[in-house]
């Protein structure tokens, strides 16, 4: 069996500038990573420059990242996606995930949400044509949420062809559903996979605090990948068998360990499983 490459989401500490950046970059690479999602950054200065920077730390760009779903600004998801070297493009929240994050104040009804689906979808058929993919990921509210008796996840699958998905296994269970099952019913339209772990419990969001209207749906108890609840290995393992190239580690915020340990444990976690190279 094949085995997947150690990819990570985030883990940059904030205000720091691009060489600083790619100083993080190197630390990670060193650890084992072999790629980093959202290549945005990499537009930032001389793209072509930013590109053999980190080419020659041993990463590599994952996807470009979208806001929203529009048809009008196809031609740029593809000069930049194409620019810094990527056929995946990302969008990381929509309607439904908007309200469960505090990004508006009333819940989206059946009809909004099929709307947005539409958007993404026509996105998603015109960059298949210029040979990218367009991803959704997924939170806990895509799994929470439910029209007409079934999760939006669901609708999501069912009224999309085009539109494929990043499935996070960690908002997934989370969200109540079997990680690993999920995996396998999304089938071929799973394009990458984020591995995230929470420990039993809910906590509140760290900027709460500073914006306390904003912030006040509980989170998980955050927790390096393979000391919480996720079923790692098995998701692991799933993946390799759809075809997958990278476990993708992501944690929204950290618990008791910095970034950098994070990371750490998490890539030993996996390469021990046998699954991650």
């Amino acid at each position: 069996m094949s085995t997947l490459k150690a990819a990570f989401i985030g883990f940059m500490p904030r205000g720091i500038s691009l060489d600083e950046q790619f100083d993080v970059l190197k630390e990670y690479a060193a650890i084992g990573y072999r790629g980093v999602e959202v290549g945005n950054f990499l537009l930032n200065g001389d793209v072509q420059e930013n590109r053999k920077r980190l080419e020659e730390i041993g990463l590599s760009p994952i996807d470009y990242s979208i806001r929203k779903p529009d048809v009008s600004d196809v031609p740029e998801i593809v000069k930049n996606a194409r620019a810094i070297g990527v056929d995946k493009a990302v969008s990381f929240m929509g309607c439904v995930g908007a309200y469960r994050f505090g990004g508006r104040e009333l819940p989206p009804d059946y009809d909004e949400v099929m709307r947005e689906l539409a958007d993404y979808e026509a996105v998603a058929k015109e960059l298949h044509k210029e040979g990218i993919t367009l991803m959704f990921h997924n939170h806990d509210a895509e799994f929470k949420s439910y029209y007409n008796g079934k999760p939006a996840f669901i609708h999501m699958l069912e009224n999309t062809e085009y539109l494929k998905f990043e499935l996070d296994v960690g908002w997934v269970t989370y969200g109540g559903f079997d990680p690993v099952r999920v995996l396998k019913y999304t089938g071929d339209r799973l394009a990458a996979m984020h591995v995230k772990d929470f420990q039993r419990g809910n906590v509140a969001h760290p900027n709460e605090k500073k914006d306390p209207a904003k912030y006040v749906n509980p989170m998980p108890n955050f927790s390096m990948p393979g000391t919480g609840l996720l079923p790692l290995q098995d998701c692991l393992e799933t993946a390799i068998q759809l075809g997958l190239d990278y476990a993708i580690v992501e944690q929204d915020f950290m618990n008791h360990l910095s970034q950098k340990e994070t990371l750490t444990g998490a890539f030993l976690n996996m390469k021990e499983s046998g699954f991650v190279e």
